[in-house]
């Protein structure tokens, strides 16, 4: 996503916790971004890596669902539904998270994705 800056990225993942030890503090690995969109994320605590997504527009042209499960997702804020995807994490092999702004009040906010079962 272009404009997207690692910094935001890495103060937005605060707002989860680490598939491995539970911590909230995170970093790009800036060796590894990739043009595509396809970065690195590291835990700060354990040294945990896993891969954040931030070109969502190929995402979404790629997976006919998403704009759907986006219009039916509620602001934990406002709960006005309908939500911008900024970019996705995948934090373990069952868990993607993706990064949402609200349309309405644009509180931005992590939301689990149902759309992605790993099992």
């Amino acid at each position: 996503m272009p404009g997207l800056a690692p910094e935001e990225v890495e103060r937005r993942l605060t707002s989860v916790h680490c598939a491995i030890c539970k911590g909230d503090r995170f970093g790009i690995d800036r060796r590894f971004m990739q043009p595509d969109g396809e970065w690195r994320a590291v835990c700060m605590k354990c040294r945990y890596s896993f891969p954040v997504y931030t070109d969502m527009e190929f995402y979404q042209r790629t997976q006919p669902d998403i704009p759907y499960r986006l219009k039916e997702i509620s602001c934990t804020d406002c709960t006005h539904r309908g939500v911008k995807l900024d970019f996705r994490a995948t934090m373990s092999v069952r868990e993607s998270i993706y990064f949402v702004t609200c349309l309405g009040c644009k509180r931005q906010f992590p939301e689990r994705s149902s759309m992605e079962a790993f099992e």
